[in-house]
């Protein structure tokens, strides 16, 4: 090209290199604007960040190629001097979600965040599968427009059938959906029964959508009919299919020789397990002996259920589909049959069971100088709960005193040593109800987490951690299954400094490491005050959803570069896997070899878990506030102090102290003055007085009601005399 140039005329030659540099200062322009992801920048803003050698003189001289690329279409234009990236429109596939008030959200994969959908005139149901564009002109998170309506939702729902006139109706218990059902007559109806339902269809041209009844329950506000509403609704099923059953039954409970062969005998060194005192089935068990060379070891051995459950098994297939077990208040619903999880994989005491183990050599300053992966058989000598080894730590004697205190302060030092690297010292609340023969609460309580929780809290994050550190750094590196948590986006970060920020804590975010140290400040100068758990529990929203993953093996919130799930295969299938590729790969094995899987179904079964873990979680929360507006339904007409835990355009979210559970103050019903929420002071304002209402504030109510059905706890605020201030003049409030 340089040889043409130097025979040409030299004003075409001139021309020639205008029209160059022109397209290149065009292409240098789009590429800043794109890195901008649609930010909007000025002309100067713009000119600043060009790095082209030969560039015009004055940010002025590239408006005019500006105001050509927005007439071209690559660029948009908003006021005089501000431009952005036009984004090509970007089709995502996602579920919707509709609010109380009617706002419509789309979830998809892609995003953490829920987007915002604007007006559409597709009719749309909670749960409808559709396809969207995303567009935004800035980093914030994108809005959906809904192209078309893939599917209504093939879950089931639970619902009231009401007969109204002569046609039958459902009443959905979901308060997402803001219309009646209609549904064909059976002879199994009957008004007021509690019912399953699908979505059968919703046309342009009915009025109401249309379902299909799937089972009747039975009485609303029973026990049983609305525990099996629960399972229902999020598509748990309870029973396991007679081929499962069966499968199970005919595991022999028996230890043979061929059983034993290639593992390490610790049936003779001392082992012994910690769990709840409800606790049916124990996946994990504690070894701990003294080393001639003055070192101790500490045995990890946990229940060799891939010993069982064998690859494309029918007992595989089902522990796969179902991925978790879930615990609902009165009840367990397994991943595995009674036979394999409360008995030939339970670590019970003084019974032989085989396990899958990670063995430290440990110093005595507690450094870790060796580490093996076994199978190993153990014998149980003490089942603890929490509790009984809580009493021997307190009372500094009985069984095992001296090994449980040792192992406390192991489990100490590497708690401390976690934290020193940055770990999240937030925690969430835990629940423990009291269910008298007729399953009605006779108390509720939080529970309290203490030293031998986290004694053996400790030592499972150890094992965890020490598995996928060996994996990961292994070589060749071979395929895994991780249990990854992402730091949080910047926008959250954001909104969690500004939401700390009106409590008086100013958060750091500067980079990870400042964000770590300054989030545990923040967690240790609230302890103990009113807005303890509510600046704990944003805390932990702002933070990404941990899911299973191949791909990445970090986890953010633990502070651990490497992190997998090792230590609960009777309760959640990742474990399982782990337990298969693990040893697997230590008898020369590849991952196709061990179970018949490539990386696309490795990623499938990664998948799989976290959307059953998302339904488990859900449906335990579920069944945790019927219970609690169960429990609240015996303390109606009486006053409990309170801590304001949500705000919204229609009411006030205030959370008990005594009970930690959520009841709801509507703004219509507080009396003396007319009350709006300004989402900018993020405060609820009386419009005559000006008393303000923030998150964190101490309040007094009156429990006024309680619908175990609805789940939903009416609250009454109890106002004090500073509601008879005189009135302020409205214009002070137009300070912003």
């Amino acid at each position: 090209m340089v040889g043409i140039i130097r025979y040409l005329p030299l004003t075409l030659q001139s021309m020639t290199k205008k029209k160059n540099s022109t397209q290149l200062l065009e292409q240098e322009i789009l590429r800043v604007l794109t890195e901008q992801q649609g930010k909007i920048l000025n002309h100067k803003q713009i000119f600043s960040k060009l790095e082209l050698e030969d560039l015009p003189k004055r940010a002025e001289d590239i408006l005019p190629i500006l105001n050509h690329l927005c007439e071209t279409g690559a660029l948009g234009k908003k006021e005089t001097y501000k431009f952005y990236r036009l984004m090509p429109k970007k089709t995502v596939q996602g579920v919707i979600d509709i609010t109380r008030n009617g706002r419509v959200f789309l979830k998809t994969e892609e995003f953490e965040d829920d987007l915002m959908v604007g007006f559409t005139a597709i009719r749309l149901l909670p749960y409808d599968v559709v396809e969207a564009t995303l567009f935004r002109q800035d980093k914030k998170t994108p809005k959906a427009d809904i192209v078309q309506l893939i599917a209504h939702s093939d879950r089931q729902f639970t619902g009231v059938l009401e007969m109204r006139g002569h046609h039958w109706f459902i009443q959905p218990d979901n308060q997402r959906f803001q219309e009646l059902f209609t549904i064909q007559h059976d002879d199994a109806f009957k008004h007021g029964k509690k019912v399953v339902f699908k979505i059968k269809e919703f046309r342009k041209d009915s009025r109401l959508p249309a379902a299909t009844l799937v089972e009747v329950l039975g009485k609303p506000g029973d026990h049983h009919t609305e525990m099996h509403a629960i399972l229902a609704e999020f598509g748990l099923p309870e029973a396991f299919d007679a081929e499962v059953q069966e499968a199970s039954d005919s595991i022999s409970e028996i230890i043979s020789n061929s059983d034993l062969k290639g593992r390490e005998d610790y049936r003779k060194i001392l082992t012994f397990t910690i769990d709840p005192d409800t606790a049916k089935d124990f996946d994990d068990a504690i070894s701990y002996q003294h080393l001639p060379n003055g070192n101790f070891e500490v045995g990890v051995h946990i229940a060799d259920v891939s010993h069982y459950v064998k690859p494309g098994s029918v007992l595989d297939n089902e522990a796969y589909k179902r991925a978790t077990s879930v615990y609902l208040v009165d009840r367990v619903v397994p991943m595995l049959p009674f036979k394999l999880s409360d008995v030939v994989c339970s670590l019970v005491p003084h019974k032989d069971r085989l396990t899958c183990a990670v063995i430290f050599e440990i110093s005595s300053d507690f450094k870790i100088v060796n580490k093996r992966f076994i199978k190993s058989v153990i014998h149980s000598d003490k089942r603890f709960s929490y509790e009984e080894a809580q009493d021997i730590l307190n009372e500094g004697k009985g069984i095992f005193h001296d090994e449980l205190k040792h192992l406390n302060t192991f489990a100490k030092y590497l708690s401390a040593k976690r934290y020193e690297k940055g770990a999240m010292s937030f925690e969430s609340t835990e629940y423990k109800f009291v269910l008298d023969e007729q399953f009605r609460p006779i108390s509720m309580k939080v529970k309290l987490r203490q030293d031998t929780n986290k004694l053996i809290e400790e030592l499972m994050l150890l094992a965890n951690r020490t598995v996928a550190e060996h994996i990961y750094l292994g070589k060749p590196r071979k395929p895994f299954i991780y249990r990854t948590h992402d730091e949080p986006s910047d926008l959250r970060l954001q909104e969690l400094k500004r939401f700390l920020g009106k409590f008086g804590y100013h958060l750091e975010i500067d980079n990870e490491n400042v964000f770590r140290t300054s989030i545990n400040e923040i967690s240790k100068k609230v302890e103990g005050k009113p807005e303890q758990d509510l600046v704990r529990n944003m805390s932990i929203r702002s933070m990404a959803k941990a899911v299973y993953t191949p791909n990445k093996p970090s986890h953010f919130g633990l502070a651990f570069q490497h992190y997998s799930h090792f230590t609960s295969p009777i309760r959640r299938y990742p474990d399982i896997i782990a337990h298969r590729l693990l040893f697997g790969y230590q008898d020369g094995q590849s991952m196709e070899q061990i179970c018949q899987w490539n990386m696309e179904k490795l990623d499938a079964a990664c998948k799989q878990s976290s959307k059953m873990e998302v339904i488990a979680s859900e449906a335990e929360r579920a069944s945790i506030k019927y219970k609690q507006a169960e429990w609240m339904e015996s303390q109606i007409g009486k006053v409990f102090p309170g801590v304001i835990s949500g705000l919204t355009d229609f009411g006030m979210f205030v959370e008990i102290k005594e009970y930690k559970c959520e009841g709801m103050i509507r703004l219509n019903r507080i009396e003396g003055d007319h009350y709006e929420y300004d989402s900018y002071l993020m405060a609820v304002i009386g419009s005559k007085f000006y008393r303000q209402f923030k998150m964190g504030d101490e309040v007094q109510v009156l429990v006024a009601n309680a619908n175990k059905i609805s789940r939903m706890i009416d609250l009454e605020l109890i106002l004090d005399s500073t509601t008879t201030k005189k009135p302020h003049d409205r214009k002070r409030r137009n300070f912003r």
